[in-house]
């Protein structure tokens, strides 16, 4: 662009002039010398770029300040400025000038092709990467602690053995005639054929087999390892194993959600397992050895005189594996007293005269704070 012309000059406007002013301006001068008017005048070209370097400094109210203060200095030296002379339409169309206003927002269709445009196909890129599967199993509890090996039915999709994933067979493309350029758009600044993104080449005769998709579904069964220690909604993730992927796309993963069914016994929080246990109250009075169950084995555990209801006994390393260790978690033993049913007379003769001897449950201040002191 020249470097010699004043901005304000070449847009025919004074240095004082408002934005709406050097835009109405520029609006004018650049449909005077629009390259779709002038589709074979070089210097009309010159002109319109021209224009338009002139309108992105002084349509920006920071870029115009510069100008002010500095001129083309400010543009050539710190690289502030919009190289026009090498934008194709494709590169104008999307510009953007002061306050965010386009080439459209100001010419509207009128601008790179003469109303008349094609919408571009969305095509699916060549090397795609293929897509996740994502399949549930349940298993039980023995599962993850054991860790266990089960066979699952999958589908997923391959390249096409009849295209090799081609989508069907290329040939020249019918909408450019092998141009590669769009033959529907007359505008001076040529854009790339819609239907071929400018190769030349197109599917001229789909695949019949894949429906021109170039996968086609397959069922497989595969073995799945499931860990000691997996926790519930948990993920194994097999790499490879999820769709085919386009092209050179490499192949998506297939992922497994491991779902956890609850056991009759163990209560699972974490790596810690919880087990219930109902002992009488002689045992919680007296205190008592009991044989409980884990997932390793039984072991006895000592229940100590006046044990309490919903007390908790730990036993240690006796929980879930940890998932890449070595380790265990704990198993916790909750104990609930239960009374028991007592009908014969003697028996309960005895257990009175127990209670005659031993100090009672005081209750009066609970009593006396349950009161409601105001009148109902």
């Amino acid at each position: 662009m020249s470097k010699s012309k004043d901005f304000y000059q070449i847009l025919e406007v004074s240095k004082s002039a408002t934005a709406e002013e050097i835009k109405k301006n520029y609006k004018k001068l650049a449909k005077k010398y629009h390259p779709d008017i002038h589709p074979d005048d070089k210097e009309a070209e010159i002109k319109f770029k021209e224009l338009s370097e002139a309108y992105a400094v002084l349509s920006d109210v920071e870029k115009r300040k510069d100008y002010n203060s500095i001129g083309h200095e400010a543009f050539t030296s710190s690289g502030q400025g919009n190289n026009f002379r090498n934008m194709n339409s494709e590169d104008m169309r999307s510009f953007r000038f002061g306050g965010n206003t386009s080439f459209e927002d100001i010419f509207g269709d009128s601008f790179g092709g003469g109303g008349r445009r094609r919408t571009r196909k969305k095509r699916t890129p060549a090397n795609q990467q293929g897509e996740d599967k994502l399949y549930a199993v349940t298993v039980d509890l023995d599962d993850a602690i054991t860790g266990s090996i089960i066979e699952l039915s999958i589908t997923r999709r391959e390249k096409c053995k009849q295209c090799s994933g081609a989508t069907g067979t290329k040939g020249k493309c019918p909408e450019c005639n092998g141009t590669g350029e769009d033959q529907s758009h007359q505008s001076h600044y040529q854009e790339p054929c819609y239907n071929c993104d400018g190769t030349g080449e197109a599917i001229v005769e789909p695949c019949k087999v894949c429906g021109a998709t170039g996968l086609t579904p397959i069922f497989e069964k595969i073995k799945i390892t499931i860990p000691k220690g997996i926790r519930d909604g948990g993920k194994i993730r097999l790499s490879g194993k999820g769709d085919d992927g386009r092209g050179t796309g490499k192949s998506g993963d297939l992922y497994i959600e491991i779902n956890i069914n609850e056991h009759p016994v163990y209560t699972r929080d974490g790596d810690n397992l919880y087990l219930n246990l109902d002992v009488d109250i002689f045992e919680a009075l007296l205190g008592a050895k009991i044989t409980v169950p884990t997932p390793y084995g039984e072991v006895a555990l000592n229940i100590p005189k006046g044990s309490d209801n919903d007390q908790k006994f730990r036993l240690k390393s006796r929980g879930m594996p940890k998932m890449k260790s070595d380790e265990f978690g704990d198993l916790y033993v909750v104990i609930h007293v239960k009374t028991p049913k007592i009908e014969d007379e003697t028996i309960l003769n005895d257990i009175k005269s127990v209670m005659d001897r031993t100090s009672r449950l005081d209750r009066s201040s609970i009593l006396d704070e349950g009161m409601i002191k105001r009148e109902i």
